[in-house]
């Protein structure tokens, strides 16, 4: 396959990584390291203002070293991109996406017009009461982050091969890194870091922290806060992995990305968590030509990961794909009308003799079965009678039971450490607001809900974090930190169907299958 520029624009450095492209084995054959514009990206998001002072850094940097590839591949991270977890059912592996895409509402609560959804898949399960499900990362980036590089591709004359995720890439750059024993990947930069765990080569657990830049102005002290905050986020992932198995246990911590570049936060790391800790250096099956073997690899292996594989926010194979099927399904129409003429061609030369004997034939059976349409005629009746009958039980039914088989549902499944702050209801919604102590708790207790046989649906009208010590802000050390969310619950009630209703939408599946029978 060609030849595709890896490229991470950074606050302080873009990185770039010529290299092979989605194959087994990929050559990296150049890396460059070049200085950002002032204030020409924030949170990931291209700043139009500086786009002419961003394509002139890029391309003097491509000319310089003689590189004259025209496919570009850009790994992004903002901390307005979404992601969640989510267990799907066996089906294969291309109809992943089309699940997601019919399901989306359920995982996130965004306009579907304004991002772009994607996924990785994690792992398939083989074993316990999930076995042959699906473990998939949902992510959703909004569309105006992406158009700020399609534009910045389409300035520099460069072809977009596809757009992925930097959490993405750092998985498909360290997951040989992972055996037996866990390792943990955290990928530090100025404004974000992204903390992974792996084991096995496979993705377990990821999260995301932000800091606040200080490009410019960066000072000891801001990066000792910054390192204490990150670290703090780090025990507490480790313990949460910890906590779910007794077996799980984390070996070593890799760090990639600008925070590697300090011998200080490894030794910080290393002394605060207590476990071996190095800078990521080797991205394995890959090999690294001569002229990219003097690259600092810990500072671009989230670039060489995103080469690996991509997650395919503007994947170029889609659209040829795409084009590929349309193809196909002209052909194939073509085909089915040819078939088509032929057949009705065979029917018109079917002698009339034969026409004529199937008519008394079916003239004869119609005399055979003319007593027992009597018996059918009071079949019919009674069932109308029964159904008028069971109309009026049902209009005797009041809403209300099903808010009381509701509360006693509520009652049962709701687990005791979920604090219900507020609770109004009327015959067919209520509207709770509970407080639990972390995300996914209420994630847990969300879920549950919309598996009542007593709710019809269930809808997350706002989540909200609080901590104590620093109001609405949220103090990413404290452990005091509690989820607010409010939910909308719609109660699933019975509509009785009119007798004359029912038996209208009866006639209509009867004629159907009757008509599907007469073209046998």
């Amino acid at each position: 396959m060609a030849k595709v520029l890896c490229m991470e624009i950074g606050v302080s450095v873009i990185k770039i990584a010529e290299m092979d492209y989605q194959v087994k084995k990929p050559k990296v054959y150049q890396c460059i390291e070049v200085r950002t514009p002032e204030d020409a990206v924030k949170d990931g998001y291209l700043n139009p203002l500086k786009l002419e002072a961003l394509k002139e850094t890029i391309r003097n940097a491509l000319q310089e070293k003689k590189i004259r590839t025209k496919r570009v591949l850009f790994t992004v991270f903002s901390g307005k991109i979404i992601s969640r977890e989510i267990m799907l059912p066996g089906v294969k592996p291309h109809q992943i996406s089309a699940i997601i895409q019919a399901n989306i509402t359920e995982y996130f609560p965004i306009e579907l017009d304004e991002y772009k959804i994607s996924h990785l898949l994690i792992d398939t399960l083989k074993e316990g009461e999930n076995a042959g499900k699906h473990k998939v990362l949902v992510i959703a980036v909004e569309n105006s982050l992406l158009a700020g590089y399609d534009k910045l591709a389409t300035e520099l004359g460069l072809r977009i091969v596809d757009i992925d995720y930097a959490g993405n890439s750092v998985v498909q750059a360290s997951r040989h890194s992972a055996g037996a024993g866990a390792i943990m990947v955290v990928k530090m930069e100025e404004e974000n870091s992204i903390i992974t765990i792996l084991q096995n080569g496979k993705f377990v657990l990821q999260r995301n922290i932000n800091h606040a830049s200080t490009r410019g102005t960066e000072t000891e002290d801001d990066f000792e806060e910054t390192l204490e905050a990150l670290v703090g986020t780090m025990m507490r992932v480790a313990d949460f992995y910890v906590s779910h198995d007794e077996n799980n246990k984390i070996e070593h911590i890799y760090i990639m990305g600008e925070g590697s570049r300090k011998q200080k936060t490894i030794d910080t790391i290393a002394e605060q968590i207590q476990l071996p800790c190095s800078v990521f250096e080797h991205v394995r099956g890959v090999t690294i030509q001569k002229k990219a073997e003097e690259a600092p690899i810990h500072l671009f292996a989230a670039v060489i990961g995103s080469g690996i594989s991509s997650v395919g926010f503007a994947n170029e194979k889609e659209k040829e794909r795409h084009e590929t099927n349309y193809v196909s399904a002209c052909l194939l129409m073509i085909v089915f009308f040819v078939v088509l003429t032929l057949a009705i061609l065979s029917l018109a030369l079917i002698p009339y003799n034969a026409a004529l004997m199937e008519e008394k034939a079916l003239q004869q059976k119609a005399e055979e079965y003319a007593p027992a349409k009597v018996i059918h005629d009071q079949y019919e009746s009674m069932q109308q009678l029964y159904m008028h009958v069971e109309y009026g039980h049902l209009l005797t039914e009041h809403s209300n039971d099903t808010i009381l088989d509701f509360l006693d549902e509520l009652e049962k499944q709701l687990p005791k450490d979920v604090e219900m702050t507020e609770f109004s209801s009327d015959d067919s919604t209520c509207v709770m607001t509970m407080r639990v102590d972390d995300k996914e708790t209420a994630a847990g207790v969300i879920n549950k809900l919309r598996d009542f046989a007593s709710l019809r649906s269930v809808t997350v009208e706002s989540i909200t974090e609080e901590t104590p010590q620093s109001g609405n802000d949220v103090d990413i050390n404290t452990t005091d930190t509690r989820i607010y969310f409010t939910i909308t619950c719609e109660y699933n009630i019975a509509e009785p169907v009119a007798p004359d209703a029912a038996t209208a939408a009866q006639e209509a599946a009867q004629e159907t299958t009757a008509t599907d029978a007469a073209v046998e």
